[in-house]
C-alpha cells in the first residue's frame, strides 16, 4: 500500500470562496521510500497544478484538471482518485455559485462534489489518496454548515484523519516534520470543532513530544495555552513544491 499520499494539498489554502473552502492544507506525500516513489504512478501529480491553478483563480486550469479527471472516469468509472479531484472542484465551483448569491447552482455543485466525494471514499475506503482530499475540502467548508449537517461532515473529517493515522501509526516516525505535523493538527483541530477537548489536547500534546523546536509545536503551545471557547482554526504551516 502507498505510503506517501500526503504531500501537497495547500490547494485549499487558495480556495477561499464563499464557502470558505480554505482554512484546511494537508500535505499529500508522506515519506515515502524514493524508490516507491520513482515507482509508483501517482494519479495526484498528474492534475494537481491544474487544480492548484484553479484553486488560485485561474478558471481555465481548473476546468483543465476537472475534463483530466473525467477524462480517466470515462475510462474507468471507478477510478477513485480522479473522483475524489473531480469532486474537490465540484466543492469549489459551488463556493464560487453561492458567492455570487446562486444558491440553486451552489447546492447542485455542493452535493455533486459531497457525493462523487463520497462515492470514492466507498469504492477505495483506505486509499490515503482519496481520504486526505476529501477530509481538506471538507474541514474547512464545515464552519460554514448548519448544526446538524456541520455535525455529520465534521464525523466524516474525522473517519478519514483516523484511517490514515491507523493506516500510519506503526511508522510515525519515519514521516517528516510536515506530513506528521499537519496529520497531528487535522485530528486536533476536527476534534475541537466536536468539542473533543481532551482528545485535541492529546494530539496537541503527542505534537510537543514527536516535534519539539518546530512551528507546529509553536502552534500546539498556542491552542492549549487557548480557552476552551476560543475560535481556532488551523491552517497549512508552510508551502510545498513537488
Amino acid at each position: 500500500m502507498r505510503l506517501g499520499i500526503l504531500r501537497s494539498v495547500c490547494w485549499l489554502v487558495l480556495a477561499a470562496v464563499g464557502t470558505n473552502v480554505g482554512g484546511v492544507a494537508m500535505a499529500q506525500d508522506q515519506a515515502i521510500p524514493e524508490t516507491e516513489r520513482t515507482a509508483t504512478a501517482r494519479f495526484d501529480e498528474s492534475v494537481r497544478e491544474s487544480f492548484f491553478a484553479g484553486f488560485n483563480g485561474d478558471a481555465d486550469q481548473l476546468q483543465k484538471g476537472m475534463k483530466q479527471c473525467e477524462a480517466v472516469l470515462s475510462e474507468n468509472p471507478k477510478h477513485a482518485e480522479s473522483m475524489v479531484w473531480l469532486g474537490s472542484g465540484e466543492v469549489f465551483l459551488s463556493g464560487q455559485k453561492f458567492s455570487k448569491g446562486d444558491v440553486v447552482g451552489g447546492m447542485k455543485y455542493w452535493q455533486q462534489g459531497l457525493d462523487r466525494m463520497n462515492k470514492a471514499a466507498e469504492l477505495e475506503p483506505d486509499n490515503i489518496g482519496v481520504l486526505i482530499p476529501r477530509a481538506a475540502v471538507l474541514m474547512p467548508a464545515s464552519r460554514n454548515l448548519p448544526g446538524p449537517i456541520k455535525q455529520q461532515v465534521l464525523k466524516s473529517v474525522l473517519a478519514d484523519f483516523n484511517r490514515v493515522y491507523e493506516t500510519q501509526k506503526d511508522m510515525l516516525d519515519q514521516l517528516g516534520e510536515h506530513p506528521l505535523g499537519e496529520l497531528r493538527m487535522g485530528l486536533a483541530d476536527v476534534h475541537r470543532s466536536l468539542g473533543d477537548l481532551d482528545q485535541s489536547r492529546e494530539q496537541l500534546e503527542a505534537i510537543l513530544k514527536e516535534l519539539p523546536d518546530t512551528d507546529y509545536a509553536k502552534r500546539a503551545e498556542a491552542w492549549l495555552a487557548a480557552k476552551p471557547s476560543a475560535k481556532l482554526m488551523h491552517n497549512c504551516i508552510g508551502c510545498h513544491t513537488k
